[in-house]
């Protein structure tokens, strides 16, 4: 026998007891079973309805008020679209100063501004109602727990304005970069995306706790609903690795295994109506064109990837489904769940 053919033996023999390592580590042993299988996905079903024609480069939807609300940066416009219908209703809103971003809640929609402008708009008329607040830096907003929550990445900060003075809090102290931010579970939430954690901010005493880590260099996006805070990270060499997490809003710490999604541009993430949806912008070499990932929470799976229009930037859930908003054609994509 040759030395090559006694390193070939050796090399044949190491496979082996390494596959058989490998199965018995996995099996758990002699006395083991085997491993439950995952969960089934089971959710309703869905169906792409046909775009609406929202502007030029919308970029933020809010669902509420009985409306689903579309801001279009280049346009400075908001719109307000009939969920039942699918139409836009009425006149658009003049919005200036780089609009970005927009909320529902407090009895308004409220809208910021690259300019650190937030404005009030009455949902039945669209005017402007009261004073507008400044937020140097304004970045995500979010409306609840008797307040409007302003991020500022620039600061570092998180900022409270008083939905009826219109006054500014004192800036908050959060985790590096903070950028997206929803309410629920009786706190603020804020994702850190150069920290790569997730604050949690007491809305009574206005205090953040220390930062919970995600796992990785990103926190992109997150949000609040079916049963926990979802959070949309970025990992890998480029942070081209795309996974949503589940923080336990109760234990305040990850919870389960991460979900894969596909894709390499996360720009947003809804959950709600039993599901938590995830655009991907796509338009990276060898990307997938664009589109929006669906998951089911309970079964901690993904449920499928959904085509839309150009360059999926937002997602908001309500009134029967899921409501994207295409940057790349102008189009606000919805997406019927069940019967509607």
């Amino acid at each position: 026998m040759t030395r090559r053919a006694l390193l070939t033996a050796a090399t044949a023999g190491a496979v082996v007891a390494l596959i058989v390592l490998v199965v018995v580590l996995s099996w758990g042993g002699d006395s083991s079973d085997p491993p439950d299988p995952l969960p089934p996905v089971d959710l309703p079903a869905a169906t792409v309805r046909d775009g609406i024609d929202v502007g030029s480069d919308p970029i933020a939807v809010a669902v509420g008020a009985g409306a689903v609300w579309v801001l279009d940066a280049a346009g400075g416009t908001l719109s307000r679209v009939d969920p039942d219908t699918r139409r836009v209703v009425g006149p658009r809103a003049e919005v200036d100063g780089g609009p970005f971003a927009v909320a529902v809640g407090e009895g308004a929609v409220w809208v910021a501004s690259t300019n650190g402008t937030v404005r009030a708009f009455d949902p039945r008329t669209m005017e402007p109602t009261g004073r507008s607040a400044q937020v140097r830096g304004a970045n995500g907003l979010a409306v609840g727990l008797r307040g409007v929550w302003v991020t500022s990445r620039l600061a570092g900060t998180l900022t409270r304005i008083d939905p009826a003075t219109r006054r500014a809090g004192p800036p908050i102290r959060v985790g590096a970069g903070p950028a997206d931010v929803a309410v629920g579970a009786g706190a603020v939430w804020v994702a850190n995306a150069d920290g790569g954690s997730v604050s949690r901010v007491d809305p009574s005493t206005g205090r953040a706790d220390a930062p919970i880590p995600v796992g990785a260099q990103q926190a992109r996006a997150l949000a609040l609903g079916e049963g926990g805070v979802w959070v949309v990270r970025a990992g890998g060499l480029v942070g081209d690795r795309l996974e949503v997490v589940r923080i336990d809003p109760e234990r305040r710490e990850l919870d389960g295994e991460p979900v894969r999604v596909p894709g390499a541009i996360p720009l947003d993430v809804a959950a709600a109506g039993g599901s938590v949806w995830v655009t991907d912008a796509g338009g990276l070499p060898g990307s997938r064109p664009g589109g929006v990932s669906r998951l089911d929470p309970r079964a901690r799976r993904l449920a499928g990837t959904l085509p839309t229009g150009a360059r999926p930037s937002a997602v908001a859930v309500g009134e029967g489904g899921a409501w994207v908003t295409n940057a790349g054609d102008g189009t606000l994509t919805p997406i019927t769940v069940g019967q509607r």
